[in-house]
């Protein structure tokens, strides 16, 4: 079958521990505690192009875990279920950060082993990057597998949502498996392939088996039962990045989903490129992306 000659990531670096396929893990020498930026990026991203939002992130935040999720084909093919089993890595590391912010070290209180520690819960710091329609996918995989573990939401500080989301047209999303594929007789032979994926998903949601993968998507990162702000409820932030020059995700999308977060209370923001292409945004344009990074990972609304 071409989904299992397709080749998975690779490792994006000797300081990223490899936790699955397509999930990877960097913890700075000096990391603290609550801190995490989880990026999702989109179908077959190269790694030379991820490489660039982890170097700003090293710098923005440089005591701060980062879960890399890379995507593809199969990542947003499979089933809910396949989809909730291959997120597992990742929810272990997200529930590993928000338990290290319920007990801290302490000289206050003795424990009867003799180690002298207290409950001292502090606020996660836990920011959420997306790109494409295979971004927000495994963000929202992992956002579902998280909460039938905890069955509360997730506290975040924002969520940057780079080209998308997407309504999911079906040309849109052929071509972007398509374009995902490496070149030669896997993509020749993906043309077919992808068609029968596409046809087969559509017919399951038609016959009621799935919610409609977009429809999940475009709901759950809003949800209050999912994602909630940080220090008692404070409001959940979200910054949009995308161009009308994109031709995988229609600008229209994405302007849709921010009246969507609006109408839900979230403090919206939005950066409108011009020219660039999918998930093409940060070339040229790097004090404008990285100030906006920036801005998300220190809580600041965008009404200031």
């Amino acid at each position: 079958m071409l989904l299992a000659t397709h080749p998975t990531p690779k490792s994006p670096s000797p300081s990223f521990s490899k936790l699955g396929p397509r999930i990877s893990l960097y913890t700075p020498p000096s990391h603290t505690t609550g801190e995490l930026i989880i990026l999702c990026t989109w179908l077959g991203a190269a790694q030379k192009h991820i490489d660039k939002y982890i170097a700003a992130y090293l710098t923005i935040a440089p005591n701060a875990k980062i879960l890399l999720i890379q995507s593809d084909v199969t990542s947003v093919t499979s089933s809910y279920p396949a989809q909730h089993k291959a997120i597992i890595p990742a929810v272990e590391v997200v529930r590993s950060v928000l338990s290290d912010c319920t007990y801290t070290p302490s000289t206050n209180i003795s424990s009867p082993t003799g180690q002298r520690i207290t409950k001292n819960p502090q606020t996660p710091k836990i920011l959420i990057h997306t790109f494409s329609n295979g971004g927000p996918i495994s963000a929202t995989a992992l956002l579902l597998a998280l909460h039938a573990q905890k069955s509360t939401p997730l506290p975040i500080t924002g969520i940057i949502m780079d080209s998308g989301p997407a309504a999911g047209y079906y040309w849109k999303s052929y071509n972007a498996m398509i374009l995902s594929l490496p070149p030669g007789p896997i993509r020749s032979a993906g043309y077919v392939f992808v068609h029968g994926i596409l046809v087969i998903l559509r017919a399951s949601v038609a016959l009621g088996r799935y919610e409609h993968p977009e429809v999940l998507v475009r709901r759950t990162l809003l949800d209050e039962e999912f994602v909630s702000g940080v220090e008692g409820g404070k409001k959940r932030r979200v910054c949009y990045l995308y161009s009308k020059a994109d031709r995988m995700t229609d600008w229209e999308d994405v302007v849709a989903h921010k009246e969507m977060a609006r109408e839900k209370g979230w403090d919206v923001g939005e950066i409108i490129f011009e020219g660039t292409p999918h998930c093409g945004h940060f070339v040229g344009n790097e004090d404008v992306y990285v100030g906006q990074m920036e801005r998300m990972w220190e809580g600041r609304t965008f009404e200031q």
